[in-house]
């Protein structure tokens, strides 16, 4: 789409919120659009129609509830959070600067902890945790590891046989002892957070973002942060969001056992984590996908990144392993 058809595709979408644009600069999927009633942020999605109504219920539910770490989306001058041009589904939100660069002092992970925290808080709700359903989860994602772990098992046993070992092959068959072993950790404390919630009789459920990264907030000056793209929501365990946000952390900088406690501390402070959930947010954690997504990308024909970069990567990714299961012995450490 050169930049005449693109504006004008732009332009009769912010028809319907009657801006017009005098400039249009694209930031991945959104486009910074700015007109003479201000600097808005237009957001191109997949969204299917089931999918816009899910993420404009949760909006509204967000607003009902007085969650204040949002940023708004506007409404078009018929009253619709969407507008469908019959390929993508667009929403319109102002421009909010990331100010936290402004302040060195500022922690963004501490924030995104306590607003996810009090997200979390703000949409609790318990339900009887029957023993079928109970069961089901754990035998869905016991499975799904099962799987995962089988392929890999079958990459392992073909690259022992070769003669000579790639770079790669050689660091992932040097710390596979301890990726079978985290994974082994993994379906301990899945089977400790099954009998834990059965004994208990009763689940939580929490309105989760989903994707909780540090490219969907957005910091004001005075270290506020305001999450967008909740495209993802869903309904389930605390333990998932905050597994999918300590897993970025990881991913973006430095970290040890001691700060993944000092957040869970912040997290805990603001919405109490129970035991077997605790259980359940370990064992995301530990299951080691990020090793077995490293195997993927290297066996798949279409690879473009070199030996370097791959073996760089997994030596990354086996650090974080390894912190990980520091923290997992930190927190549990009469944990079998």
């Amino acid at each position: 789409m050169n930049d005449i058809t693109r504006q004008q595709s732009i332009g009769a979408i912010l028809f319907q919120y009657d801006l017009y644009p005098n400039h249009i600069e694209t930031h991945g999927k959104v486009f910074k659009v700015e007109t003479n009633h201000g600097t808005f942020a237009l957001k191109r999605t997949k969204m299917t129609r089931g999918e816009a109504d899910w993420f404009i219920y949760v909006l509204r539910k967000l607003d009902r509830d007085g969650f204040p770490f949002v940023v708004p989306v506007l409404q078009t001058k018929y009253g619709d959070y969407v507008v469908s041009d019959g390929e993508y589904t667009h929403y319109l939100m102002p421009w909010y600067e990331d100010r936290q660069q402004v302040n060195s002092q500022l922690q963004p992970e501490e924030t995104m902890v306590e607003e996810l925290a009090k997200l979390h808080g703000l949409t609790e709700k318990t339900q009887n945790g029957d023993r079928d359903s109970l069961d089901d989860s754990y035998q869905n994602l016991k499975n799904r590891w099962d799987r995962r772990k089988l392929e890999i098992e079958k990459y392992v046993d073909t690259i022992e046989q070769h003669t000579y070992y790639s770079p790669f092959e050689l660091t992932l068959l040097t710390h596979f002892e301890r990726t079978s072993f985290m994974a082994q950790q993994a379906e301990r404390h899945l089977q400790k957070w099954l009998e834990k919630s059965k004994e208990k009789k009763k689940i939580r459920r929490v309105l989760c973002h989903g994707k909780p990264i540090r490219n969907h907030t957005r910091f004001d000056e005075n270290g506020t942060a305001y999450f967008l793209n909740f495209e993802k929501a869903v309904l389930d365990t605390p333990a998932r969001d905050l597994a999918l946000l300590f897993r970025h952390f990881f991913q973006v900088r430095p970290w040890d056992e001691l700060e993944g406690q000092h957040w869970l501390t912040i997290y805990e402070k603001n919405f109490a984590f129970f035991d077997e959930e605790k259980h359940l947010f370990i064992s995301y954690l530990a299951f080691p996908e990020n090793i077995y997504q490293m195997i993927d990308h290297y066996t798949d024909p279409q690879r473009t990144k070199s030996e370097i970069h791959m073996v760089m990567q997994l030596e990354r990714r086996v650090l974080t392993m390894n912190r990980i299961q520091r923290l997992m012995n930190a927190l549990f450490p009469n944990h079998p």
